[in-house]
């Protein structure tokens, strides 16, 4: 036992002197031969997507839609129009969106103004037409959604911008949008679509001081107010390729 103590005290103590007497060795490298800037890897095949199933490069799109104006709380909120599109690329996409509106009311906010206290006409205010928007989308993401084991479908994801007008029965008003839209395609051409866009533009007020009851003087479409409006529009529809 005491010859095994004295030999590991022995290597001990030669391990610490050896370590005493060891020298760091700097080495130096002349400035001139550092790196002095960085260069990103260069790929034969920079492919993003293999075996795309939904090619949309250079083809047509034609869909039909319904829209709801979820924010508007007199004019009516409900409708109905197609979009005819082209895509320029994978990525890029113009699309002329038409738009006809229902021409009702929000019968649960004018309802209660019409009865007493407030006997408000609201069949006064000017009539809405129509839409017409030009828009720009850019699909920035392509992928596959799996429903079940054996249903597979294809989706894209796209920003969208646009310009347009809004037609009622007097006048014409110019406006922009932007919003996020997703198309889901089951197969190569056919797919579902929702658009969500916040719409800016103007729009006649639907209300007029003095006019607006039954026993006031009619007004005429051109007398109510002009003002900017920012609405929050949703659009449901089918749409395909060719």
């Amino acid at each position: 036992m005491n010859r095994f103590f004295g030999y590991s005290l022995f290597v001990c103590l030669f391990l610490v002197l050896s370590a005493s007497k060891s020298r760091a060795e700097v080495v130096e490298i002349p400035e001139e031969e550092l790196s002095q800037e960085t260069v990103l890897p260069k790929f034969d095949f920079p492919e993003s997507v293999k075996n795309r199933v939904v090619v949309t490069a250079k083809k047509f799109e034609l869909g039909t839609y319904l829209g709801f104006n979820i924010s508007e709380p007199i004019y009516g909120q409900g409708k109905f129009g197609i979009n005819l599109g082209y895509h320029l690329t994978e990525t890029a996409a113009l699309v002329l969106n038409y738009a006809k509106w229902n021409g009702g009311l929000n019968t649960q906010y004018t309802d209660g103004l019409e009865i007493a206290p407030n006997n408000l006409d609201f069949t006064r205010i000017p009539k809405i037409l129509d839409s017409t928007y030009l828009h720009y989308e850019a699909n920035i993401f392509y992928g596959k959604i799996s429903f079940t084991k054996d249903l597979v479908a294809n989706n894209t994801i796209y920003p969208i911008f646009g310009i347009g007008q809004t037609r009622y029965q007097h006048k014409s008003y110019k406006g922009i949008d932007f919003g996020i839209g997703q198309k889901v395609y089951f197969g190569s051409r056919f797919g579902l679509r929702a658009d969500f866009k916040f719409q800016y533009s103007e729009a006649p007020s639907p209300f007029l001081g003095g006019r607006m009851q039954p026993t006031q003087p009619k007004p005429e479409p051109s007398d109510f107010r002009d003002r900017w409006v920012l609405s929050s529009i949703l659009d449901l529809g089918l749409t395909i390729l060719f």
